[in-house]
């Protein structure tokens, strides 16, 4: 790879002629793509049309099947209707004499398997099958719908407990002179014969008629009705949607498992419907035609495409892509590193020969460029070296000063602090010594001198805290802030259990940094808040979290003596205070060591205040800039 140029090197991958002939290929199909997708709008319209037509033709089976079903209950209405005028007959207190008269019925009526009459106490008075014993009928649906309504009721699947044959029965009221109820006349109908009217129906190749009862129970099928007569199948999802009536065509797996168009038909006995027809009608044979046609038309639009790209193919190769070829392989031997490679004669159209001609005056000033590089790049190499040796000379002055500056900060501690012991000591002894002799005012200057003395400790003691934070090393944890919170606020309180303060922690604060800084952190701007609420009868110090910009903000609020806004750009300083002694004690270092915890953890920390009204110290624990420090 030639220095300097890597750029050139990825385009000349790009340019080469592989890529080139498929962009040819996909030139062509562009001009096939429009011609295919005429073939799928004519085929989805063919699909419309003939959806309607099998639609349509689906429909009217449905209604033929349901009328030869119907012509069943019909038949059974009006029989029974006749029966029901003939008292001597269902009016009969002679029992044999009824059954006889009904068994000689079912001879004439063979389509039937049994007639007779139900007490209205559901017990069959008589009937064309002989019975030894005493049968109930009352919990039959068909006997319950005449009881309840007066009327011809269509009763739904069952087998028949005298004949024991599966059966469709009907029933029909037998009122006396008085139009009072006096039996209920029934007809069990053979359950084969609907089936064999279904069967009538012409299907195309792989469509149903299923007919069921308003319970789900198969009353008719074809083909194969010994397979699925007389199954309960009132759970599954097509004979649901055929009971519900949600649309009397739509598609949806058979009871088989076939995608079929379906086309419901309902059967009323009265106001509501007693049965259903089905016709199912395959979805392959509604889209058989649609789909024919569009793979004739694929076929002969794929033979003009095949032609085409055959042309257009020998079109290019022969007067586009040879010249490329040989411009390529010039380019490819230029980008692993032959400057030297020229294009030469290009064969091909003039503007082929106007790019051979460009690249070789272009391969040519690459030449004289790369010896340019080369130079360049050798006096960046060493002005680099140059440059690591005085960093490295620089890090390792600068490390030498923070150990001696660490050595300074510990020795002018160390010295300070036997002046300050010293001068203590020698004031305690002469209080006790020769505090009788004193007057009052020697006794207060000696006490002014020790006061000093310690103070001056403390300020030792927070600037080499100060100093320590800057040069610990730093860990990073999930610091639960709530709880630390907590412990030091409990601290405080136990060192004055006498206050009454009001602590308003937040629950689940927490944040990512060095466990012991956030705690001197707290310690800090709790003590601070613990302090300047001193002289407050109902102290409230609250610790919470806000948003500010997106930015997580955490902040310390304290309704204490507050500050002056004037002076808060010295409230983070060292030694820097806005109180006196008198009104509260403190060295000034507190909110410096927090403003350089929270540099350290790539934050930043501002307050708000006034005087007499408390203040608000924010703080950020990632560096992200922030565009409003007045969120509160």
């Amino acid at each position: 790879m030639i220095r300097g140029l890597p750029k050139l090197s990825i385009n000349l991958r790009v340019g080469r002629a592989t890529p080139l002939r498929r962009r040819l290929i996909l030139l062509v199909l562009l001009l096939v793509i429009p011609a295919f997708g005429l073939v799928l709008y004519g085929h989805l319209e063919q699909r419309r049309i003939e959806t309607a037509r099998v639609r349509e033709a689906a429909t009217a089976m449905s209604q033929l099947a349901a009328a030869n079903q119907e012509n069943f209950i019909k038949n059974a209405r009006e029989l029974l209707a006749t029966l029901s005028d003939l008292h001597f007959l269902v009016l009969a207190t002679d029992r044999l004499f009824c059954q006889t008269h009904f068994s000689n019925l079912r001879k004439l009526l063979p389509d039937y398997v049994n007639f007779g009459l139900i007490e209205t106490n559901g017990v069959v008075f008589c009937s064309a099958e002989p019975t030894n014993r005493s049968v109930n009928l009352g919990d039959r649906p068909y006997f319950q719908r005449v009881l309840q309504t007066g009327r011809f009721a269509t009763g739904d699947f069952q087998i028949g407990r005298i004949t024991g044959q599966p059966t469709l029965n009907f029933a029909y009221p037998v009122m006396d002179d008085q139009g009072q109820l006096k039996r209920v006349l029934y007809a069990s109908l053979r359950l084969a014969l609907l089936s064999e009217a279904a069967a009538k129906i012409r299907l195309p190749s792989g469509g149903t008629v299923t007919v069921t009862d308003r319970n789900g129970n198969v009353l008719a099928y074809h083909p194969e009705p010994e397979k699925w007569v007389g199954k309960a199948l009132s759970a599954t999802p097509v004979v649901q949607r055929i009971l519900t009536q949600k649309g009397r065509v739509f598609e949806m797996p058979g009871l088989d498992g076939t995608p079929l168009l379906h086309a419901v038909t309902a059967i009323t006995d009265g106001k509501t419907p007693s049965m259903f027809v089905s016709v199912g009608i395959p979805v392959t044979v509604s889209y058989a035609q649609a789909n024919e046609a569009l793979f004739r038309n694929l076929g002969v639009l794929t033979l003009v495409a095949v032609v085409v790209f055959a042309a257009a193919r020998f079109y290019a190769e022969r007067s586009f892509l040879r010249p490329v070829n040989a411009l390529v392989g010039a380019a490819r031997q230029l980008a692993e590193g032959n400057l030297s490679a020229r294009a030469g004669t290009i064969q091909g159209s003039t503007e082929l020969v106007q790019l051979g001609r460009a690249f070789d005056e272009m391969a040519m000033r690459l030449q004289k460029r790369q010896a340019e590089v080369e130079q360049a790049h050798n006096q960046i190499s060493s002005l680099n070296q140059d440059l690591e040796r005085r960093v490295e000379q620089r890090t390792a002055q600068l490390q030498e000063a923070n150990k001696e500056l660490a050595s300074f900060s510990y020795s002018v501690s160390h010295d300070l602090r036997a002046p300050l012991r010293g001068i203590d000591g020698f004031a305690h002894a002469l209080e006790e010594d020769y505090g009788d002799r004193m007057d009052d005012t020697g006794k207060d200057y000696l006490a002014r001198v020790r006061t000093a003395a310690v103070r001056m400790g403390e300020l030792i003691d927070d600037l080499l805290k100060l100093s320590q934070i800057a040069r610990t090393e730093m860990g990073r944890e999930r610091v639960d802030l709530s709880a630390l919170a907590r412990t030091v606020a409990g601290e405080l309180q136990k060192r004055d259990p006498q206050r009454q303060v009001q602590w308003e922690i937040a629950d689940g604060l927490s944040a990512e940094g060095d466990a012991r800084l956030m705690r001197v952190a707290l310690e800090n701007l709790l003590g601070n808040a613990w302090k300047f609420t001193g002289k407050r009868p109902q102290a409230k110090i609250e610790f919470g979290r806000t948003q500010c910009d997106g930015q997580t903000v955490f902040y310390v609020r304290d309704n204490g003596a507050g500050f002056d806004m004037g002076y808060v750009g010295k409230l983070f300083g060292a030694f820097q205070r806005l109180h006196n002694d008198e009104e509260f004690e403190g060295t000034g270092i507190g909110l410096a060591t927090v403003q350089r915890i929270v540099n350290r953890h790539g934050g930043r920390v501002w307050a708000e205040g006034a005087v007499d009204k408390g203040a608000t110290i924010y703080l950020t624990l990632i560096n992200e800039p922030l565009q409003n420090q007045n969120t509160r």
